[in-house]
């Protein structure tokens, strides 16, 4: 029996075509017919060729699986239009990039699969085309090791431009001899890549890169098991990277949380992903998804996204990943809030429900835990520089919120002029990055300056020194509370001399978040907290707080502290090219954005502000008061017959109105004058009204419902 790659069982994919994967053949037949309606041209379009590759594998398979004389003829119509090009690319890294890498996969398995069906003279010329251009890519990442994507280990352009050149070497290499140098050369770039990426499955580039790539990583640890034993599926990351994804959907399933670079809202999504998880895990919540994004999201997604070639070219490696054996599992029985502690990602969810409150921030060293140790250790080795991080923003302590099936505090998504001012999180002087001036010296619009920062070469992130870093101090989610502390002032310019830039985030699952930040330097600033929105937000004076209405869903935001601040809405906008391969294709968003500022510069300050996501039409509105002492402050929140009393000291000294305690800070609710739950952090006691509801001689945080009366 031939050995097809990617393909365990082709007798088994022919037989279930009509039966287990009906849905799945008529999919793949779909795209295929699209195919034949395709002018091509003969010179290299002036944009990337990406969805040429999957095109010739979607028609290569639906040969194989069907013998169908006019599915062999239009593949080699796309194989060979693309072999008469003298280039594999289009204005950046031409031949030696992603272009060429998503043809070499793609053209890799057309060999694989049908070269047996080509005319003596067709296969001499793709085996030539396919080692021509393998050589190139080879050569480019082993010249430039150390300073290229061959090196760069957490980033996309590896593990696809890898992905496609181990498929072709592995498809060749009965004919190419040659081809064996460059799967041993893989061979050990994935035995790095898996083994360092983050055992906690997060991705620093986002969602949209996330699904951009997976399929690559996916495909190059099923090439390499079967090809040489290997099997990289047992890694922690490829173990848990499909719950960084669904921790990071939005609560309607169809879109995302955008931290990083995702182009828009709907671009995360790979249903040939989901099953070929499913498949290797048995992963009930990976078919789940996989299905739903099929059966409900499919040309919605293939519509409105902005990832190229997208969706729709996947039906082969969905036909070929899908297990019917996998039972759906839906995803309502997992916990509601996860860490993923590489990333410092904390997420919170009020439900899952469709319009639940999600909730997501994050903070950690750059480019995720992993990937900075790692990176410096082997850059000082070798004077190398293994970080691209183009594609992570200046976002530490940033948060995305969700809710009511609407977009409230956003993220803008994609930015290559990547600064603090442009996510939820406080500037300092209107900076918040060592390297956030380097946009002082011009824009993108320079196309020297473009053509530098797609490199790697000049970006924000070049000259951040080891120790600039952010990071979770604090993370606990237990008996009703979730509570957060995020660090973020080393990351800050040195002579800002800020020593502390903490934000500390507590849900008690009531509907709302408060937010306390925490601010100290040796010198006087301004600062800024900012929220962006889709809406402008509106001073809703009766509340004493703004509110931003979005369709269905409404945010208020209550500023508690500081009492004298200055407030601005305003709105942000970014212009920014997607590719330099697609020079004309623009990407303009606007946010709208609140701001609140000390009215005149000081050294420390305190923003605390209560965030309440709600239904636009039918909710209870909140009364916020302040909670103001000599060694604390704090918030009190009511909510129907439901009354919140936060209390932060940092001296351990609270004494409130009949609450006493020696905590950083406490949190005590009531239902109707009941106390039903409450929260000590870094505390020996809480005592109330003389009674003490907790004591115990070691400092230590203590989360606790009330059952009984008290």
């Amino acid at each position: 029996m031939e050995k097809y790659l990617l393909i365990n069982d082709i007798e088994k994919l022919r037989n279930e075509k009509l039966s287990l994967r009906k849905s799945q053949f008529t999919r793949l037949l779909e795209q295929c017919k699209w195919y034949e309606k395709q002018p091509l041209s003969d010179e290299h379009p002036k944009t990337s060729i990406t969805y040429m590759g999957m095109a010739a594998a979607n028609l290569s398979l639906a040969y194989l699986l069907t013998n169908q004389e006019h599915y062999l003829t239009e593949a080699k119509r796309w194989i060979f239009t693309a072999c008469k090009y003298e280039h594999w690319g289009y204005g950046f890294l031409v031949d030696v990039d992603l272009s060429a890498s998503w043809l070499l996969f793609g053209f890799g398995l057309s060999y694989n699969w049908i070269s047996n069906k080509l005319t003596p003279k067709e296969k001499s010329e793709l085996l030539n085309k396919l080692i021509l251009q393998g050589t190139k890519i080879y050569n480019y990442g082993e010249e430039n090791k150390g300073n290229c994507w061959s090196t760069d280990y957490w980033q996309n352009h590896n593990w696809i431009n890898y992905s496609g050149l181990l498929t072709t070497a592995y498809a060749i290499a009965p004919e190419y001899k040659e081809a064996k140098k460059w799967i041993n050369t893989i061979k050990d770039n994935f035995n790095k890549v898996f083994n360092w990426m983050p055992s906690d499955g997060s991705d620093y580039e986002g969602t949209g890169y996330w699904r951009y790539a997976i399929n690559f990583l996916l495909s190059a640890a099923d090439l390499i098991r079967e090809n040489e034993g290997i099997d990289y599926f047992k890694t922690p990351f490829m173990q848990n990277t499909f719950y960084y994804r669904l921790y990071q959907s939005a609560p309607n399933w169809e879109e995302n949380i955008n931290f990083s670079d995702v182009h828009d809202t709907r671009s995360s999504n790979s249903i040939s992903a989901y099953y070929k998880i499913a498949s290797e895990y048995n992963n009930g919540y990976a078919q789940w998804f996989g299905n739903l994004v099929k059966n409900k999201f499919l040309f919605r997604e293939a519509y409105e996204s902005k990832i190229f070639p997208g969706i729709m070219p996947e039906a082969f490696l969905e036909y070929i990943w899908y297990d019917p054996n996998v039972l759906e599992k839906n995803p309502k029985d997992l916990p509601l809030t996860k860490y993923f502690p590489d990333l410092g990602l904390v997420v919170i969810r009020s439900s899952w429900d469709k319009d639940a409150i999600h909730f997501s921030i994050k903070a950690s060293e750059p480019g995720g835990n992993s990937q900075w140790k790692k990176s410096w250790e082997l850059d000082l080795q070798n004077g190398w520089r293994t970080r691209s991080l183009t594609h992570y923003h200046v976002d530490f302590n940033s948060f995305i919120l969700l809710g009511y099936n609407s977009r409230l505090a956003i993220d803008e998504g994609f930015h290559r002029t990547s600064g603090a001012k442009f996510h939820n999180m406080i500037t300092v002087d209107n900076t918040g990055c060592v390297g956030e001036k380097i946009w002082d010296k011009g824009t993108l619009k320079d196309p020297e300056l473009f053509d530098l920062n797609c490199k790697g070469i000049y970006n924000v992130w070049k000259d951040v020194k080891r120790d600039a870093t952010a990071c979770v101090e604090d993370y606990i989610s237990n008996n009703g509370y979730t509570f957060c502390t995020l660090e973020s002032s080393k990351l800050y310019y040195p002579e800002m001399k800020l020593n502390r830039n903490a934000r500390k985030v507590l849900y008690s699952e009531l509907g709302y978040f408060i937010m306390l930040d925490q601010l100290k330097s040796d010198i006087e600033h301004k600062y800024t907290w900012r929220l962006h929105s889709e809406q402008f937000a509106e001073d809703e004076k009766d509340t004493n707080s703004f509110i931003i209405k979005n369709g269905s869903g409404s945010l208020n935001i209550y500023p508690i502290l500081p009492k004298n601040a200055k407030y601005n809405v305003d709105q942000t906008v970014i212009h920014e090219i997607m590719t330099p391969q697609r020079p004309d294709d623009i990407r303009e968003i606007k946010l709208k954005t609140l701001c609140i500022e000390n009215k005149d510069k000081e050294k420390n300050m305190y923003f605390l502000n209560v965030l309440y996501p709600h239904s636009s039409f039918e909710y209870d509105k909140l009364k916020v008061n302040p909670i103001i002492g000599d060694t604390f402050i704090g918030v009190e929140i009511i909510k129907g017959q439901k009354v919140e009393q936060f209390i932060y000291s940092t001296e351990n000294a609270i004494d409130y109105k009949g609450i006493k305690s020696d905590a950083n800070w406490i949190s005590v609710i009531k239902d109707n004058g009941k106390i039903t739950k409450y929260a000590i952090y870094q505390g020996t006691s809480l005592e109330i009204d003389g009674n003490f509801l907790f004591k115990n001689p070691s400092k230590c945080n203590y989360f606790k419902i009330i059952t009984e009366t008290v």
